[in-house]
């Protein structure tokens, strides 16, 4: 029986890593999902096994007869130095993702075969050329799946106790065509989806693990607004029947502020989190980049309805539109106080290849090249109009570290508790009063990071702000502490990652103490 070998490479250090907290919860944020649903593609006259190197280091002795290796932009790095090391051992490489797809040029000649798009289709077909050894270099599918035939993952391949999170998708595609954004390049605008019985039955295979929160991994989980209505009743439904119910996150589009019944479902369902990308709130910049989900609508009122359900928004913010110069910081900094947002996720606007801003700058000939295609997150890969790529980067690094400082954070903070809704939160869902039951464990481990970290490690400074935001928190009871957690969680990672970003650029950051070492708190909790 032949050996496949999937790997997750280790990705370079981003906000999304939440690398602050996980590393000493001792836990990964989240499975690698797109590996889990290859190795569901692969005939089981194959042996499959799948190594996540976010959890542990690679071994490179491993008896295999096929690497398969996927990726973003931030783990390529990474991805070709893997590859290197097992083709050295005569090792098949075969390297598949959004990175690959992306950048078949750049990758051809690193690894042994490229599978280029949507899986479903090419990798058994790959497999079958495999057998008879006529496989080829390259395979590009031209076509979109239909998800109906696209298996649930091999959850079994992974130890789910060393996730945070675990992730079902129930769609691709967007509706939307945002300039900077390569879904629709990738999965295309018509929006397909899975079966709902076929997703409530992967839920089913999770909630029988310790996994308490599912990521909804849709690149717009409103994009059809009928099948997510449909979808959310079916959840609502198969929640109700568990003695410790799940609670969900996922991503979407503003414009859901507009449907007082979706964000009625959401919360019955037991979502208690989403991202969404917000941008800016300079309307010029959204007319130019097609953020049309945006544009009609008082974004700050729509926030409002939103955070008035008790679900936090995760917030995208990019600086660096051609309408965007030096005073566009301060605008960005104050429009996170007005509207609350305590937990923004700042970038420099990249122009990933493959979309329409890509093909912009490439024609006004703005882009940046580099070696290896790889930018941190405080770099641009185009030259800004209105300002220098240095101004941009400076600035940029200035705005994250001023909205997870602690004047900013209280401010924000302030403004989401007011937005809270009295009705609303004072009669929770009862599906997230049993999760609490399901999710003690972690959500204990989470108030012992919190408190180690602002009130027995911290100096005065780290204690004041603490209770300073208690102060405001508790004025909204249970709903208003249990937001407070999970804001701080975010708020010690992203600091965290900010030191990371200084240091990559080599700068020293006197006030900025290093996070403590957490992992004793994490010990006495086994």
């Amino acid at each position: 029986m032949k050996k496949i070998l999937l790997i997750q490479p280790k990705s370079a250090e981003t906000f999304w890593k939440l690398t602050g907290v996980v590393k000493h919860l001792q836990k990964s944020l989240i499975p690698p999902l797109s590996l889990a649903t290859i190795a569901a593609l692969t005939p089981p006259s194959y042996s499959v096994s799948i190594m996540d190197e976010e959890l542990d280091p690679i071994d490179f002795d491993t008896p295999c007869d096929l690497v398969g290796i996927t990726g973003f932009t931030n783990h390529s790095g990474r991805m070709f130095e893997i590859a290197e090391q097992f083709r050295r051992r005569g090792i098949l490489t075969v390297a598949g993702g959004s990175f690959v797809t992306a950048h078949s040029r750049e990758c051809a000649g690193a690894f042994d075969v490229l599978i280029c798009g949507e899986s479903e289709k090419i990798w058994p077909q790959f497999l079958a050329d495999w057998e008879t050894g006529s496989h080829q270099s390259y395979y590009m599918e031209n076509e979109k799946p239909d998800l109906a035939h696209s298996p649930a993952p091999r959850w079994d391949l992974l130890d789910l106790n060393r996730y945070v999170l675990s992730s079902v998708q129930t769609s691709r595609g967007c509706p939307f065509d945002c300039e900077f954004c390569d879904v629709v390049a990738l999965f295309g605008h018509r929006m397909r989806y899975k079966p709902i019985e076929h997703i409530i039955a992967e839920i089913r295979v999770l909630e029988r693990t310790s996994i308490n929160s599912i990521f909804f991994a849709d690149d717009n989980f409103i994009g059809d607004k009928r099948y997510a209505r449909n979808l959310l009743k079916r959840i609502i439904e198969f929640n109700q029947t568990l003695e410790k119910p799940l609670r969900f996150v996922t991503q979407l589009t503003l414009n859901i502020s507009q449907d007082e019944e979706l964000l009625d479902l959401l919360k019955q369902a037991n979502f208690f989190a989403v991202f969404i990308g917000i941008e800016t709130p300079k309307r010029e910049s959204l007319v130019e980049t097609n953020k049309r989900s945006n544009l009609f609508m008082d974004m700050r009122e729509a926030i409002r309805q939103i955070q008035s359900r008790g679900i936090y928004i995760i917030s995208g913010l990019m600086v660096g539109f051609d309408s965007d110069d030096l005073d566009t910081f301060a605008l960005q900094k104050e429009f996170l106080i007005q509207t609350g947002l305590c937990a923004p996720m700042p970038a420099t606007l990249k122009a990933p290849k493959g979309t329409k801003l890509w093909d912009r700058m490439e024609k006004e000939n703005r882009l940046i090249e580099k070696s290896n295609e790889t930018f941190a997150d405080y770099e641009v890969n185009f030259f800004p109009k209105n300002m220098t790529p240095l101004e941009l980067e400076e600035n940029y690094l200035s705005l994250f570290q001023e909205v997870y400082g602690f004047k900013h954070f209280l401010m924000g903070l302030n403004t989401i508790i007011q937005n809270l809704d009295p009705e609303q939160i004072a009669h929770p869902s009862p599906l997230s009063m049993k999760n609490r039951a399901r999710s003690r464990r972690q959500q204990l481990l989470e108030l012992q990071l919190v408190i180690y970290y602002f009130v027995i490690s911290g100096g005065a400074p780290r204690r004041a702000f603490f209770f300073s935001a208690l102060r405001l928190s508790i004025k909204r009871g249970l709903a208003g502490l249990n937001l407070l957690q999970e804001l701080l969680i975010i708020f010690i990672s992203q600091n965290t990652y900010i030191g990371h970003l200084l240091e990559q650029r080599g700068e020293i950051q006197i006030s900025m103490k290093p996070t403590p070492n957490l992992a004793p708190v994490a010990e006495s909790l086994k």
